[in-house]
């Protein structure tokens, strides 16, 4: 189906008409991929076409398959309109999720299929670009053992943390080389259009699209895994800044004099409210002789503890476990205290492996938010822990790949 998709974007036209007509088939997918499903109603609206030519260009999409009938829509007044959707398989995203320690393949479709299998793999993230040669080496394993046809491929979406700039395709913290960017080395070597995006960026844009941050205007999402990442959806949009660094609220001072943050800094956030801070608080206490579920761990698993092996220890109610995951909860909450005041959103969403503790964190989440916020701000501010399920990222990210994809196209077109 990619394929089609690949021959309509780059079909020759000759004439003027063609090639509005083929900018306006393009439209209609790119707002079918960030609605999910649109009536004729809803094209005519958002796209400002006529009704007769959007009943054409429908026509003529569901004719090749690029669009599929599904439903009925709601009716306010008269009879329920038909609703459309992007036929399975439309596009086919490889999504490589870089964190500090891993990294997730996968491949999904436009409708959130899985076309093959996630992996995860332990990975340690580099500052130095001249790494990218050993993650394509993975990427190239998972493609073979998946017996993945490439020509199927739309894409590539890359998530990870850092000062990323989407549109240049760089990321200042990791993978960092002055002669190439991340973007244009992938797509050296896959010979597919790249895309790059700030993990939590990412997460943010999975919450409101199809999370608990879905309708809101302005909302923060926390993404809480070995580093702490902010996501801001700011007047229904997700909020970038001017080159796409906003959200590092992990480095912003919290102590002073501090520990030495790996940014180069001391006392970030980061460095007391953090999964490797959780891990690194945990494993001095536990040298110091602790009493704790964590020490029936076999000595590679304790030299190797992560955030998850601790929060499996306080639900099973080990006292010191439970201490841990208070202690930076607290600290958590006093940072989002600052956000609260600072932006006043309606809700701030939890995400990431530590939200995953559920009430042993957001509770002294909440206690510090109740110290440190003024009393109007708090009410109005709902705080939950994110419904969606350790593929929510995958599904930002393709999604955001898609319509950043049909964008540039659009663009393309626009200028022929």
């Amino acid at each position: 189906m990619t394929k089609a998709v690949n021959l309509l974007i780059n079909k020759k036209l000759e004439s003027k008409p063609e090639k509005k007509n083929l900018f306006n088939k393009i439209s209609i997918i790119k707002l079918i991929a960030e609605l999910g499903s649109v009536s004729v109603n809803d094209i005519v609206k958002n796209l400002y076409l006529s009704l007769p030519t959007v009943n054409s260009l429908i026509a003529e999409l569901l004719e090749d398959d690029f669009i599929r009938q599904f439903d009925k829509g709601e009716s306010i007044g008269g009879r329920k309109p038909n609703l459309y959707k992007l036929c399975d398989g439309l596009f086919q995203v490889l999504s490589i999720e870089l964190q500090r320690f891993s990294i997730t393949l996968s491949i999904m479709d436009n409708n959130q299929n899985i076309i093959a299998e996630t992996i995860e793999l332990d990975n340690e993230l580099s500052r130095n670009g001249e790494n990218l040669a050993a993650i394509t080496q993975i990427v190239d394993q998972y493609l073979i053992d998946k017996s993945v046809d490439t020509e199927n491929l739309t894409g590539i979406i890359i998530g990870m943390p850092g000062l990323i700039n989407a549109e240049e395709g760089t990321n200042e913290t990791f993978l960092h080389d002055d002669n190439q960017s991340i973007t244009n080395y992938f797509e050296r070597i896959y010979k597919k259009p790249v895309f790059i995006l700030n993990d939590v960026k990412g997460a943010a844009y999975a919450e409101l699209k199809f999370g608990l941050a879905k309708n809101t205007k302005n909302s923060l999402i926390i993404l809480m895994d070995w580093g702490i990442g902010l996501g801001i959806v700011s007047n229904g949009e997700v909020y970038l800044g001017r080159d796409g660094y906003s959200g590092e609220v992990g480095h912003m001072p919290f102590i002073d004099n501090g520990e030495l943050c790996y940014c180069g800094k001391r006392g970030c956030l980061e460095t007391v409210a953090s999964g490797i801070a959780l891990v690194n608080n945990a494993k001095q206490e536990i040298q110091k002789g602790e009493l704790t579920k964590l020490n029936e761990l076999q000595p590679d698993e304790l030299q190797h503890l992560t955030p998850t092996h601790i929060i499996e220890a306080a639900n099973k109610g080990d006292q010191f476990a439970i201490n841990q995951i208070s202690k930076l909860g607290t600290n958590l909450g006093k940072a989002f205290a600052s956000l609260i005041q600072l932006l006043n959103p309606e809700l701030i969403v939890l995400g990431g492996k530590i939200a995953k503790a559920n009430e042993l964190i957001t509770i002294p989440i909440q206690q510090a938010i109740n110290s440190y916020t003024m009393a109007i701000l708090k009410e109005h501010c709902d705080i939950k822990v994110s419904s969606l399920n350790l593929d929510s990222n995958t599904v930002g990210l393709t999604n955001y790949f898609i319509t950043k994809y049909l964008s540039v196209e659009l663009l393309h077109k626009s200028k022929i």
